[in-house]
């Protein structure tokens, strides 16, 4: 048996070679001429199942389609649950009292009762989140050897911040009484289980050298356990640790600043993983030598970039060495820089420089970027060019049809069915798929169309079913403005209502307003497969659902005992499937490729673009962690929140080694500037920014301008104003006095609702705005004044009663209550102060046939009193300006007067108008006033004067529009056409006027 001596073998493979090809090549190298299972009998421990996966993809590439024993491959950082020891220590003595790790999910939630326990008041969602926060502080704990009582010994309690101390106090309950929970379940933390194996396996090798090879490779960082299993490795007889890009030039000078020798450590450096590991293993960076075993068919990129890129990413102290370090703009052969204007124009420019490498058979390209959002862009532009790329990170459960309805249905709940939530889970794509869908969506566009628009109904299904009712009846039907055909289609959607949605939905109209996890997740299963039925578990997120409801059933004791309250129940159920992602397993272009820089890790393409090249990006700000704050990561020892950005400063390091590169950011981001990222600029700054071209991707300039030609039309087509000119016969013959306005300053308006009788929808579930508030006080003025002057308690009951037609809005009688009884108390106190003017009629409504037409109108209330009548206007919002008025812009009050005079307003006797005048009503700090519709200047015309200018003026409109064939021009008069804005996306505003 070989025994346990020599110097530490350990090798690193430089960015500019592909590490996995490499790897490959020289195990098959050693192997050769040592027998047919030489390579067999090898075991190879790589980081993760990723590296498994592109080890194995090297050796196939390499086998030349020969059959090829593969080795040993084994990750070490994600050793089997389901095999007590992991692939690579069977037959490890004691592997028989080391229990099953406990799922990843199962943690979460268990953690998550916990922290509820803690801390009652704390919502599920937020629990969760917290939850799998806490994991990751266990786990940092765990892998760097502290235990719950090195909390209470090393960290100090005083110094911290209030907050700290009760996260710290939290944690210490929670580490401490962990893992008793664990032990009654018959469990371990996996993360306790790896570093237990790991120990143990690193003491047999120790005592018991193995007599064939094992190779240790791919790590840039390793916590204590994996270290110390690698330093044993690296002295076995026949082992060897082999690191990707470790810098084996690099000073002692820089190998000390970066490991904190004369102070701070430089965890924001890209070998400062290296540093921890390589002192761990109490291995000088000096003993570090090349691998020897080049595969000369794998380019890569020249290494004078490599050294480039590793000045670059110096320590500030040394970068005095740029200017001393000759041609390093000869280091940028290859790598290009991009600056797109917007995010969607670096996607377009990155979909098109991925486009371009498929003219090149064989050649692949990949896209690294940290930025999802790019990542999705790129993807879908990808799609404009038939090509289906493959995205490493997948999509989210909750953002897939199957994940998606689930959390609309938990909105739905929520909400107690509030248009919005209701109608999207109605018209999910899942829902009623087959032959009865269309059926179905006709039916819930009319409940959309017809019962759901303007204010919410009450909660629930009986809210929803108390609307259609109500607009199925008479009056409903008129205060919605509802014809007789829509009133017919309001009556039998309640039939369908009952029939067909009620049922569905049932189980989710009776959950309380707190249950626990367990019942939601149920109700939401149930009401899901009643909507969709087997479609729900159909395709891969179908089957990721499934798999997740299954993993869930297993949580099924911690999940009885989470409480949840109704309204969160959409960010609970959506933080339980946001961590699920959902690749699609075939389908996808060989030759391109999406990837994070966690998956882009070892692996290598001929063009690699990286993207999102911007501060708070790549890298991204440190995560804050709520659980251990920096003062007691130091007092731990622990790796500060920077080690990530160090992380992800070696990935960068690493991708720049491929042949091509082509680094892309975007100027702007949103409406601000975006800052470049911190390698964009040491690179630019080490080397004058001055890329050069490479073979398989034009220039990035001709990216950009293809780019932003690509959408840009070949010619722009100037649209003229909009002026239909309809027949005779099509032109209506009846108008309204507020309608008169809009016909002459916006004709085209007018003949948009008029004409095509085309009527904007009102918003689903809108808020009670002023319009509405104006309605509330008229009908009350009206009732009041019909009552014959209630008294003060009778018209409190009526602002009561007319508020109570919002539903349950105890906003409104905080907010408008009070208001509404100051604007009443206004018009009391106005009849009081002019006592000559006794109201007559209110809401006087008139009919009357002039000018070949017939003209309606409604005065919110007319008055006797010397020399006639007079009309008035209530406004609760703003006046019409005086100059509307007397240009003729604004004849409402005119044409009321008219109809007054000739004896065409319903109960009212025809008689002179001595006055038209406007009531302000705001209930604020100025209840109201009072104004005379043509102001108060002297030189005003007199009321009869501006009744006959008003009837000409409505004369010449209806003969020209009306009676004649006049077109309708839009926005004829733009000073005062500026409030009629439905139809402007109908006439084109924005492109006629050229903005």
């Amino acid at each position: 048996m070989a025994s346990f001596e020599g110097r530490p073998k350990i090798y690193t493979i430089p960015p500019e070679r592909g590490f996995a090809d490499d790897l490959a090549f020289g195990l098959l190298k050693a192997a050769e001429g040592k027998g047919d299972f030489a390579l067999a009998r090898s075991l190879v421990l790589l980081p993760n199942r990723r590296a498994v996966r592109t080890v194995t993809e090297a050796f196939v590439r390499l086998s030349a389609a020969g059959a090829l024993l593969l080795p040993r491959l084994a990750p070490v950082g994600d050793i089997d649950a389901d095999e007590p020891l992991g692939t690579f220590a069977q037959g490890l003595e004691g592997e028989g009292e080391l229990a099953p790790a406990i799922e990843p999910l199962a943690r979460q939630i268990a953690l998550m009762r916990l922290l509820q326990a803690q801390d009652s008041q704390r919502g599920a969602a937020d629990s969760f989140a917290l939850a799998g926060q806490l994991t990751a502080a266990l786990d940092t704990l765990e892998v760097e050897g502290r235990r719950a009582a090195d909390l209470g010994e090393l960290v100090p309690g005083a110094g911290l911040q209030a907050h700290w101390e009760r996260s710290l106090e939290v944690l210490k309950v929670i580490a401490e009484h962990w893992p008793v929970l664990l032990e009654e379940r018959g469990l371990l933390d996996a993360t306790r289980r790896r570093t237990l194996l790991l120990q143990a396996l690193a003491a047999r090798w120790r005592a018991n050298p193995p007599d064939t090879p094992v190779v240790v490779a791919g790590f840039a960082a390793a916590p204590p356990a994996v270290a110390a299993l690698m330093a044993v490795v690296s002295r076995l007889p026949r082992g060897q640790v082999v690191l990707p890009g470790l810098d084996a030039s690099m000073k002692a000078e820089a190998w000390s600043m970066i490991a904190g020798g004369d102070g701070a450590a430089l965890e924001t450096h890209p070998h400062y993983g290296f540093a921890r590991m390589l002192a761990a293993m109490q291995v000088s960076p000096a003993e570090v030598e090349p691998w020897p075993f080049v595969h000369g068919d794998m380019a890569g990129s020249p290494p004078e970039r490599t050294a480039l890129v590793r000045r670059a990413m110096a320590p500030a102290a040394m970068t005095t060495e740029w200017q001393a370090a000759g041609d390093a703009a000869g280091g940028l052969s290859g790598v290009q820089f991009l600056e797109g204007a917007t995010p969607a124009e670096e996607a377009l420019a990155v979909a098109l420089a991925m486009r371009q490498v498929l003219k090149h058979p064989g050649k692949t390209a990949a896209l690294v970027t940290p930025d999802r959002a790019l990542a999705t862009r790129v993807r879908l532009q990808l799609t404009r060019f038939g090509v289906q790329v493959d995205d490493s990170a997948g999509e989210p459960l909750a953002s897939l049809p199957a994940g998606a309805l689930m959390v609309a249905l938990a909105a739905a709940a929520a909400e107690r069915f509030a248009p919005v939530a209701l109608l999207a889970a109605c018209k999910h794509p899942l829902v009623m798929a087959g032959e009865g869908r269309l059926s179905w969506l006709a039916q819930v566009r009319a409940l959309d169309r017809l019962v759901m628009r303007g204010l919410r109904p009450a909660a629930g299904l009986a809210g929803v079913q108390n609307r259609i009712a109500v607009r199925a009846s008479a009056e409903g039907a008129e205060e919605a403005r509802l014809s007789g055909r829509e009133r017919e289609e309001v009556a039998a959607l309640g039939i369908w209502w009952r029939d067909e949605v009620v049922p569905r939905f049932s189980m989710l109209d009776a959950l309380p307003a707190l249950l626990s996890a367990n019942d939601l997740l149920a109700a939401l299963r149930a009401a899901a497969e009643a909507l969709a039925g087997e479609g729900l578990w159909s395709g891969p997120a179908g089957r990721a659902l499934a798999q997740q409801m299954e993993a869930l059933d297993g949580c099924g004791v911690d999940l009885r005992r989470v409480t949840v309250r109704r309204e969160e129940a959409p960010d609970l159920v959506g933080a339980l499937l946001d961590g699920v992602m959902v690749r699609p397993a075939w389908g996808q272009h060989p030759q391109l490729s999406i990837w994070g820089p966690l998956e882009a890790r070892l692996q290598s393409a001929d063009v690699l673009i990286l993207g999102g090249l911007n501060e708070g990006v790549w890298p991204g700000m440190p995560a804050p962690d709520p659980w251990l704050a920096p003062a007691v990561r130091r007092a731990l020892d622990l790796p500060g929140l920077a080690r990530r950005t160090g992380m992800q400063a070696h990935d960068f390091v690493a991708a720049m080694g491929a042949p091509e590169v082509l680094l892309t950011r975007a100027v702007r981001e949103a409406s601000a500037p975006s800052v470049p990222s911190r390698f964009w600029q040491r690179l630019q700054a080490a080397s004058g920014g001055a890329g050069g071209a490479g073979i398989l991707l034009p220039a990035s300039e001709a990216l950009l301008q293809a780019a932003r030609l690509m959408d840009r039309p070949a010619q722009s087509v100037r649209v003229a104003r909009p002026a239909p000119v309809p027949p005779l016969a099509a032109r209506p013959k009846r108008l309204s006095v507020t309608e008169v306005s809009t016909l002459k300053a916006d004709p085209f308006a007018f003949y948009a609702r008029n004409i095509l009788r085309l009527k904007p929808l009102d918003p689903l579930d809108a808020d009670p705005t002023g319009g509405d508030r104006g309605t509330v006080v008229h009908r009350i003025l009206e009732r009041w004044q019909r009552a014959a002057a209630a008294p003060a308690g009778g018209v409190e009951a009526l602002v009561d009663a007319e508020l109570e037609r919002f539903g349950d809005r105890p906003e409104l009688a905080a907010l408008w209550r009070r208001r509404v009884l100051r604007m009443v108390e206004f018009v009391r106190d106005e009849l009081a102060r002019t006592p000559e003017w006794v109201p007559k009629l209110p809401e006087g409504r008139g009919r009357w046939e002039v000018a070949g037409v017939v003209l309606t109108g409604r005065a919110d209330r007319i008055d006797t009193g010397p020399g006639g009548y007079r009309v008035v206007d209530y406004k609760t919002g703003g006046m019409p300006e005086v100059a509307k008025v007397n240009s003729l812009f604004d004849t409402q009050l005119a044409l009321m007067a008219l109809m007054v005079e000739a004896g065409a307003v319903k109960d009212l006797a025809a008689g002179p108008v001595a006055a038209l005048d406007y009531m302000k009503l705001s209930g604020g700090k100025e209840a109201g006033k009072m104004r005379p519709a043509l102001g108060k200047k002297k030189d005003a015309p007199p009321v009869p004067e501006h009744m006959r200018a008003a009837l000409a003026d409505f004369a010449e409109l209806v003969g020209g529009y009306l009676l004649g064939d006049r077109a309708f021009k839009a926005k004829l008069h733009p000073v005062y056409s500026r409030a009629s804005k439905d139809y402007d996306q109908l006439a084109r505003l924005a492109e006629w006027l050229d903005r």
